[in-house]
């Protein structure tokens, strides 16, 4: 037998086929090792990936589901309902599948599943099943971020979100008692309610509110240099005449404008030589200052005998003047004539023309006897209005009654910075300072300018409209033009709850009052909101260095509405004509429309979102196209407001996962 065996062996090693076999025999089992390990292992990867994708999806849901950090069964069975659509129960032939959300006092929510996956080909081997287990959490996170609200103040926020009845269109400018604006304050809370929740300490979230109507309240908001220290106004001037002598203490050409043609031209020659030594000389003597000049006044000489006083001032017995009027002129230029004769002379000669031309002058007098009211002239004339700007600051100005002196301060609405008259505004012209967001003033015509209603006044002759000088000697024959100022407006900055709460307050002048100009409340949104502008060391970074995420929400309750008569930023646009030529109320509208679009474009250009909510009106195209694109919204009553604004809430804030 033993030598059997060994002959056996020995051809077995000689036989390349019995060796094959052998080593195949020998490398199955490892071989099904491999194979089996990875396709069980691959197995569990992706069951576990499944496992995951479902718990995060739930913890989000859970966390979306969530009103503030209160956390429910309600919340709870969303997460689950959540889970279990990304993961049915049995799927890749899992068995005790558990998983469950819960959530911390800061609301957020976190999440467990586990799972037990049978092995296929290495259970032959004796590997047990696999335990999945994994863990998930959400919570809702906000980075910087700067809301600003424009919001429509206008009277007919005080009717009843219901759409029932509202007398005047504005409930007589009391609130209802379910108020629209009573509505938007409930709404705003609600925002700041869901934005709050959703904020990181880290993070740095900032509001700020412009309210318009047929004004905008941003005054006290600008710096004072960059308000206009005097101001042209649609105002009276008290005229007045002496009982005694005045006696002219100076008469100072201020500015000379659109002079006529010359006439009259004749020479002058200058009858004494002047003895120089050579032609330079000479040349030189007649381009010397005191021997020509130009636009000297010809005494009482007026085209018409016509003065418009601009101003007037008296202090003591000091009677200063501004006039306007057409007067003559006189112009000489030197002329160098010379001769070689005589002692070598130098002769000049004036060559003199006269001309018509518009100028303003100051003239002081002194009175010798009072003064006494004899006429108001109602034209536009010019106030000098830098005492308001100081705090509790004021001017005194000659419109009261007969001439009186008249205290007005400032209630912080303003006149806008000057504008054309053009109907595209995209490019902007360069010239339409008013509408340029990233506006810092350089000069007065950049500068913005208070708002004077008590001494504002239309001009009609014959009860109609004029835009020529009235004289009037009745106190009362003209009236001041409608005015409504809003609520001041808040720039940007970290508020407390209980500081929105208070700012919206009725009891603390949150009212509505005024017609509706769309254009003032974007211009000046964009304008607090802007991280270029006027406000650019505020807005351009936040303290921890992270982007910003920028937001405007626009809420009106009603279209685009303008007035011929009411004093807005653009004056009384009858007698001031700012924005258009026209008088016709349709085009007026339109240019206020395309403004708006103007505002709108600017906004969106800077990387602001805006969203816009029409709220118990028309959602406009005007509106629409405002909007970033998806963002305008449509809301009925009060509740549906709320709701808008806490979907726009919910997508300003970013919900992300945790781990």
């Amino acid at each position: 037998m033993h030598n059997a065996g060994r002959l056996f062996l020995t051809r077995l090693l000689r036989d390349p086929t019995a060796n094959v076999l052998g080593l195949a025999a020998a490398a199955i089992i490892p071989l099904l090792l491999i194979v089996g390990g990875t396709i069980d292992l691959s197995r569990f990867y992706m069951v576990n990936t499944r496992i995951q994708n479902a718990c995060d999806s739930g913890a989000l849901a859970a966390r979306k589901a969530m009103g503030d950090n209160d956390f429910s069964e309600a919340e709870r069975s969303q997460g689950l309902a959540f889970f279990d659509h990304n993961f049915p129960d049995g799927s890749f032939g899992v068995s005790e599948l558990q998983r469950n959300y819960v959530a911390d006092a800061d609301g957020i929510v976190t999440g467990t599943a586990s799972a037990t996956l049978p092995t296929t080909i290495m259970s032959f081997f004796g590997h047990g099943d696999f335990n999945v287990q994994v863990t998930c959490s959400a919570e809702i996170n906000i980075s910087n971020t700067d809301v600003l609200f424009v919001l429509d103040v206008t009277g007919s926020m005080n009717c009843p979100d219901d759409g029932s009845y509202c007398p005047s269109g504005n409930n007589n400018n009391v609130e209802a008692t379910n108020s629209k604006i009573d509505g938007l304050r409930d709404a705003v809370i609600s925002f700041y309610d869901t934005v709050d929740d959703a904020t990181s300490p880290a993070a740095q979230v900032r509001y700020g509110f412009v309210p318009y109507s047929s004004g905008i309240n941003v005054g006290r908001a600008i710096p004072a240099e960059h308000m206009a220290t005097t101001a042209l106004y649609q105002t009276r001037v008290p005229q007045y005449v002496s009982s005694g002598e005045t006696e002219l203490v100076s008469f100072t050409i201020n500015s000379v404008s659109n002079r006529g043609n010359r006439f009259n031209e004749d020479y002058w020659f200058n009858p004494n030589g002047h003895t120089v030594s050579n032609r330079s000389a000479c040349e030189a003597l007649a381009a010397s200052s005191d021997l020509g000049y130009e636009d000297v006044y010809v005494d009482g000489s007026l085209q018409n005998n016509s003065i418009d006083i601009v101003s007037e001032t008296i202090e003591g017995n000091i009677r200063t003047q501004v006039i306007t009027a057409r007067g003559k002129f006189r112009e000489a230029v030197p002329v160098a004539w010379w001769g070689n004769w005589y002692g070598n002379n130098c002769f000049v000669d004036l060559e003199r023309a006269e001309y018509w031309a518009d100028f303003e002058a100051t003239i002081v007098e002194e009175i010798d006897g009072a003064q006494e009211f004899d006429e108001w002239l109602y034209t536009q004339a010019s106030w000098n209005v830098a005492g308001l700007y100081s705090e509790n600051g004021s001017i005194v100005l000659p419109t009261g009654n007969d001439g009186a002196n008249q205290t007005h301060t400032w209630d912080g609405c303003i006149e806008e910075a000057a504008t054309t008259q053009d109907s595209s505004f995209w490019p902007l012209p360069a010239a339409a300072y008013d509408l340029n967001i990233n506006l810092i003033p350089a000069n007065e015509a950049q500068r913005w300018k208070p708002t004077l209603p008590n001494a504002v006044y239309e001009r009609r002759s014959g009860g109609n409209r004029t835009t020529s000088d009235v004289r009037t000697s009745s106190n009362n024959s003209m009236s001041r033009p409608a005015y409504f100022c809003p609520p001041a407006a808040i720039r940007l900055g970290e508020m407390e709850r209980q500081d929105v709460v208070d700012y919206l307050d009725e009891d603390e002048g949150f009212v509505a009052i005024g017609s509706t100009y769309h254009d003032i409340g974007m211009i000046w949104g964009a304008r607090f909101i802007t991280p270029s502008g006027l406000f650019a060391a505020d807005n351009a970074s936040a303290p921890n260095g992270d982007s910003i995420s920028r937001h405007i929400v626009f809420m009106t309750d009603g279209l685009l509405s303008t007035s011929q008569e009411t004093y807005t930023p653009y004056g009384m646009h009858w007698w001031d004509r700012r924005v258009t030529s026209s008088t016709n109320q349709s085009t007026v509208q339109s240019r206020h429309a395309a403004r708006f679009q103007s505002a709108c474009r600017q906004a969106r250009a800077e990387n602001i979102s805006v969203w816009v909510v029409a709220f118990g009106t028309e959602l406009s195209q005007n509106l629409i196209d405002c909007a970033t694109p998806g963002r305008a919204y449509h809301a009925e009553d009060s509740d549906a407001l709320e709701e808008a604004f806490d979907e726009i809430a919910e997508k300003i804030a970013s919900l992300r996962l945790t781990a």
